[in-house]
């Protein structure tokens, strides 16, 4: 296939699930009558009117928690939201924060599943919620799964997921924006010369937190419980999910923590940077779009059109990372938990046991023109480990996989994904209750064509079976076994802090002495296995980040 070619089919491909994300079935209008309608909530700012979803459960779509972070109140902490008179429709998504359009980007950078947009987003207008509630009627006092979108933090939406599932297992579901790429994480010395604690950055992560307050104060009226409330993500939301654990401002907002594929502590996980260095970058980028006169870049910033913000991040998720500022993360989150200054809560953490050939399958196949061999696999370890490439070499050969495209999957899988993983887990067992996972059906519905990278359980595979709209191709009779046992295990640990339950196969805790991680697989004959026969940890335990 000529390289056009497989952009072509795999921006098709992308299209296609984008499109499927959003595609949250159009709830039926509401009945007439003089009685009270179940489809109109009360919030703190006015009154919502949702919709009903095939399974009888309501669906409320873009609440505003939060006000338009336009003008000047682009690059400041999220203000509340105006109240509204009247009741305001909430049967349509709001508009994703402003990114690219979902296309395979021109350097090769990754297309995270889950992404949200077709077209590109420019609206800055974008702080909302999405909530589902049970099919059954009259449910109070239920626990919350408010749950952070993938995307590196440049790309996604909380209209992504369609939390129908989770629903009926007894939760309230509730999926957010937050403001992304430089709108959500430029630091830059003007803008901290702005804020009473002179730091900068890290917006996303406060919209995140002001969504958590938003629940905290309406989700009663949507049968919620705010004393039982899971903060869960995947991908970046796992990563941001790491970061609330460590955020004094986030303390007592939420109970539990989900981790899904990203860490913020771990070697080779997404760490915040220091404000320093985050400014560092930030007076980059603002030089790059016209602002680079220190002593009018705030007003400057301000002016510049979102679409010319966007040209200049390219939607390159490396550029973005939170910084450890002051006030909402004071300590880098490996000294937090070494010296127990981070929310005491239990934690479900896992990967998926192949997450890098997704990666592989868009860097490799289908933009890099053809499969590796073992001379160009050799040549690209040499590029991205200079300092360790013989030890990586020696540790994965070639030789001991069905093809370099494989071997150089499993490099990325472990030293990215499933090692800071596993090391999350031995962190956070010393002080917390820690459940801790590994998705692996090596037959998940893949999201692009690989011809020369079997997808197997690829990176964000596992969404397919919690939020029933993330796949391509419907699942099998056992998927959809492994999908009703996984979302058992994730509501009940939403609810209680413990996956366990009547029926479903035993999921120990999690610890170091035992290493034990449970396996989700359609076949459900051998939940536990230990880490180790897979995945060549104490490898990178040994050897520094490239």
């Amino acid at each position: 296939m000529r390289l056009s070619s497989a952009r072509r089919t795999a921006a098709r491909a992308i299209t296609a699930f984008a499109a499927l994300l959003l595609s949250v079935t159009a709830p039926a209008a509401a009945s007439a009558g003089t009685g009270h309608d179940p489809l109109v909530v009360r919030t703190a700012a006015g009154q919502v009117r949702g919709g009903v979803g095939p399974d009888g459960g309501r669906v409320f779509q873009g609440i505003p928690f939060a006000a338009p972070p336009t003008g000047e109140l682009r690059w400041r902490p999220p203000r509340p939201v105006a109240h509204w008179s009247g009741v305001r429709d909430a049967t349509v998504p709001a508009s994703p924060c402003p990114q690219p359009p979902l296309t395979l980007l021109p350097d090769g950078g990754p297309v995270l599943p889950g992404d949200s947009n077709r077209t590109g987003s420019t609206s800055e207008d974008c702080l909302y919620v999405n909530v589902w509630t049970p099919p059954r009627a009259g449910g109070r006092n239920l626990p919350v799964l408010v749950w952070l979108h993938g995307g590196g933090n440049a790309y996604g939406a909380g209209s992504d997921y369609n939390g129908a599932a989770l629903a009926a297992r007894g939760l309230v579901v509730v999926t957010v924006n937050y403001r992304l790429g430089a709108l959500g994480f430029l630091a830059h010395p003007a803008l901290s010369a702005e804020s009473s604690d002179h730091a900068s950055g890290d917006y996303g992560l406060m919209d995140q937190q002001a969504a958590l307050r938003w629940v905290r104060r309406d989700i009663g009226a949507f049968g919620g419980d705010r004393s039982r409330v899971a903060l869960g993500g995947q991908s970046a939301g796992s990563a941001d999910t790491c970061l609330h654990i460590a955020s004094p401002t986030a303390r007592g907002l939420f109970h539990r923590a989900i981790q899904q594929s990203g860490s913020c502590v771990s070697d080779a996980a997404l760490a915040p940077l220091t404000l320093a260095a985050a400014q560092r970058r930030g007076r980059s980028f603002a030089a790059s779009v016209g602002c680079a006169d220190p002593s009018t870049a705030s007003a400057c910033l301000r002016a510049v059109p979102a679409t010319e913000l966007l040209r200049g991040d390219s939607g390159d998720a490396s550029l973005w990372a939170a910084n450890t500022g002051p006030r909402l993360l004071p300590l880098p989150p490996r000294k937090a938990w070494a010296v127990g200054r981070m929310s005491a809560v239990p934690v479900l953490s896992g990967s998926t046991h192949d997450e890098y050939r997704y990666f592989t399958a868009l860097r490799v196949d289908l933009l890099g023109g053809g499969p590796l061999t073992s001379r160009t696999y050799a040549a690209l370890i040499g590029q991205q480990y200079p300092d360790e490439a013989a030890a990586v070499l020696e540790t994965y050969p070639a030789s001991a996989y069905s093809s370099p495209n494989l071997a150089y999957s499993a490099v990325g899988t472990d030293r990215l994904f499933a090692c800071p993983a596993r090391g999350d887990s031995r962190l956070y067992s010393g002080r917390v209750p820690v459940y801790a996972y590994e998705f692996d059906d090596p037959e998940a519905p893949p999201f692009i064509p690989a011809p020369h990278t079997p997808q197997g359980a690829f990176h964000a595979s596992e969404l397919a079976y919690l939020f029933p709209t993330a796949s391509l191709r419907p699942l099998t009779p056992a998927q959809q076994r492994l999908s009703v046992a996984m979302t058992g295990y994730w509501a009940r640990f939403a609810a209680t802090g413990n996956p366990n339950g009547p029926g479903a196969p035993a999921w120990p805790r999690y610890t170091t002495d035992r290493d034990g991680i449970q396996v989700l697989t359609p076949d459900q004959t051998a939940p536990t296995t230990t880490f180790a026969a897979d995945h060549r940890c104490a490898f990178w335990q040994r050897h520094s980040a490239p």
